[in-house]
């Protein structure tokens, strides 16, 4: 059976994603899915559980904003709801930090049912704020108009987004494509494999296979894409050459600094399921460390929060990359493929 297929949006791009996450839904039998939502009343509202396929009328997981990798609420929800069957739609920063999560921790995800949503970028909490009381909060729409160009200029995302390693939806059961797509005609939608597509009758709830222009067209914007990041983050890297650490003892010199504060390590979804240790004289222990940012999501998440404003996704994307020379390791592949350390 074929895996990847497509959909004719008729230029409304995020009701056909609401109506095929709809269909997910109620083919899986699910009890509650987690996703993002417009937030009507609380324009930073965080991600939140919904019990009914109804409710996601205001659902939006073109939302450009983060307060929260959503993946950390998920070991808690499948704890809070052990007999429930659910799902989560996920940015593909949030389905890495799941699938490193599952490593750490050994916890099961086989009836959690995952969609991955290509990302079009966030942008800083106060921006989206100022934005949304201008605009209003569907602010998804404005920046699909720039998907099949592979979103708006850069600078005006996070971080984290400019340096963004793969923006592209992918390892999640069902991924759902819009880089490079005409999204007011048609968008992509790829099972993670021929059982998946079956599974979810994508080729009833779809308008068929995928066409090798479609495909060809996604492919191409989100290599440009991975190219454009990696090159920002090789140069802000030089620019911070000085003083970005050289290995893992002087990153640990440098958490060090920051005493007790904890705060990048409270925020992110690796710490939520196995916190580094420190040893008897309260330095970070290495292996620690070192499981700690071999799993690195690139979400961002710790350098929104920190206290001190330090670039923690360039010093923490630093030392993740040479991890990835060292072991040929790149985290949130597959739940399959066991930690390095």
């Amino acid at each position: 059976m074929e895996t990847q297929w497509m959909i004719q949006t008729h230029g409304n791009p995020i009701e056909t994603v609401r109506e095929l996450v709809q269909d997910v839904w109620k083919l899986s039998g699910l009890d509650g899915m987690l996703v993002t939502t417009n937030g009507d009343q609380n324009p930073l509202a965080k991600p939140r559980l919904v019990k009914d396929p109804g409710e996601l009328e205001n659902f939006n997981p073109f939302k450009p904003l983060m307060t929260i990798n959503a993946a950390r609420m998920a070991p808690e929800l499948m704890r809070q709801h052990p007999q429930a069957r659910l799902g989560a739609v996920l940015r593909p920063c949030e389905m890495r930090a799941l699938v490193e999560m599952v490593k750490h921790n050994g916890f099961q995800i086989d009836n959690f049912v995952t969609i991955c949503v290509d990302c079009l970028g966030t942008v800083p909490a106060d921006e989206y704020e100022w934005r949304a009381a201008r605009k209003g909060s569907n602010l998804g729409q404005e920046s699909l108009q720039f998907a099949r160009q592979g979103g708006i200029a850069d600078y005006r995302y996070r971080s984290a987004c400019q340096t963004c390693s793969s923006p592209a939806a992918r390892s999640a059961q069902i991924n759902i494509n819009v880089l490079g797509l005409p999204v007011r005609q048609s968008l992509l939608v790829q099972a993670r494999d021929a059982q998946e597509a079956a599974r979810f009758q994508l080729e009833k709830i779809t308008d068929g296979p995928a066409s090798s222009d479609l495909i060809g067209q996604h492919e191409r914007v989100v290599a440009r894409m991975a190219e454009r990041h990696q090159n920002t983050m090789a140069r802000i890297s030089q620019h911070l050459a000085e003083f970005l650490p050289k290995d893992i003892e002087a990153l640990i010199d440098t958490l060090q600094e920051c005493g007790d504060c904890q705060t990048c390590m409270n925020v992110c979804p690796i710490c939520e399921v196995e916190y580094p240790k420190r040893d008897a004289d309260q330095r970070y222990r290495a292996e620690d460390i070192t499981r700690w940012l071999v799993s690195c999501a690139g979400c961002g998440m710790c350098e929104q929060a920190c206290a001190r404003r330090l670039p923690l996704n360039i010093i923490f994307g630093h030392i993740r990359n040479l991890l990835s020379e060292e072991f040929n390791y790149r985290p949130g592949r597959s739940t399959s493929e066991a930690l390095p350390v």
